[in-house]
């Protein structure tokens, strides 16, 4: 349980260190680390994931998050994959809805 206890600190200081959005998730606000894709490429054999993702807190996160809906600097955004870290950070990949 210690252990437990100084992760959740560690990474509540490093979201609020690094964050460089608010998220509105689940009807929380909370801080987030958003990396937007400065260009798209075409799907295809090789291309990198261009979606953008924002890193949250996992206990933000609601059970099965993906197809909810998210706001991130108040921009909407479906949530398109969930990738909890197993350290308490959980990246959520977007695609826009509008």
């Amino acid at each position: 349980m210690f252990f437990a206890n100084l992760e959740a600190t560690a990474n509540a200081a490093v979201l609020n260190h690094l964050a460089n959005v608010q998220v509105k998730l689940a009807n929380a606000v909370v801080p987030g680390i958003f990396r937007k894709p400065s260009s798209v490429v075409p799907d295809g054999h090789g291309a990198a994931d261009t979606s953008p993702a924002v890193t949250v807190a996992s206990t933000a996160v609601m059970a099965d998050p993906v197809g909810k809906l998210i706001e991130v600097a108040g921009v909407p955004y479906v949530i398109l994959a969930d990738a909890p870290d197993g350290t308490g950070l959980t990246m959520l990949t977007l695609g826009r809805t509008q």
